[in-house]
């Protein structure tokens, strides 16, 4: 294949905390998809200016005939990542994945904690006041910029808990839309979740691990933190550090409040992808 003839197939844009990185790790298993494809690449957002293309090339280096893609959640946040992808593959399917904001903010919550990013006995409550912190949950702000970009019936919304629901019909959605022959093909543990949130004994351990492959990725060694994450090591250490306790749950004050500040962009959504329902129930 040519510099000229080179192309993705789809690209993933986030959103974060929905299932992403579960959404990945079963598309990659089906045998017409190439099995290396990377995640959190962040080229057309974080490494656009510091890396080149050819970079961007070498890591599908293998592919050959199967479908080329990338995850990377950055690409929906970031102001110019939908028009750096246009200009380079403009026939592209993009796949965004949104959750029950209220939930996903809760998620978010507990990632800055793992994250050390604010103290583990931090009130949700203080959390919230900060809308700066609320503003991922505003999935139609990011959408925008792809939908005035790629024709529509390029971009599919998965939706994580109608997924959760019908795994077998999302997979096949998700298979028709990237263009596989095989669209019945259902992923070998599609019901297990990846990367979910969990409590663990020491959080500074949690926080080195989740660091070190930011880190990584956004300095440009996708495809060594991705032979890392793949070689299970991380998940290792994190079955041991886990604590069998569940995490706790929001509070009811808390939920009421979010509840009320996403409702308006629930409406919107709902417009935006053509529902006659809405789409998380109350």
């Amino acid at each position: 294949m040519s510099k000229e003839e080179f192309c993705v197939d789809f690209i993933g844009i986030g959103s974060g905390k929905c299932g992403s990185t579960w959404v990945y790790e079963n598309i990659v298993q089906h045998p017409e998809v190439f099995s290396g494809n990377p995640k959190e690449i962040h080229y057309f957002s974080d490494l656009y200016e510091s890396q080149n293309f050819e970079w961007y090339r070498s890591l599908f280096s293998g592919a050959e005939d199967k479908l080329k893609g990338e995850f990377s959640i950055s690409y929906m946040y970031h102001p110019d990542a939908a028009q750096r992808i246009y200009e380079r593959f403009p026939d592209a399917k993009i796949i965004a994945m949104v959750r029950d904001p209220v939930e996903r903010t809760y998620s978010d919550f507990q990632h800055f904690i793992r994250k050390g990013d604010v103290p583990k006995d931090y009130p949700f409550a203080e959390f919230i006041k900060d809308t700066d912190k609320l503003k991922f949950g505003y999935y139609t702000a990011y959408l925008e910029p792809f939908y005035q970009l790629f024709p529509k019936e390029n971009i599919l919304v998965l939706v994580l808990e109608e997924m959760q629901h019908d795994l077998a019909g999302c997979y096949r959605e998700i298979f028709e839309f990237i263009g596989v022959e095989d669209s019945s093909f259902l992923p070998e543990g599609v019901e297990n979740k990846r990367n979910q949130g969990m409590n663990y004994r020491f959080l500074k351990l949690e926080s080195i691990l989740v660091r070190s492959y930011r880190f990584m990725a956004r300095r440009g060694l996708t495809g060594f933190a991705e032979r890392l994450k793949r070689s299970g090591v991380a998940q290792f250490i994190r079955r041991l550090n886990a604590k069998s306790a569940p995490l706790p749950d929001m509070d009811n004050d808390s939920r009421q409040k979010l509840n009320q500040f996403f409702a308006e962009e629930q409406n919107k959504l709902v417009e935006m992808l053509g529902r006659e329902n809405q789409i998380w129930t109350r």
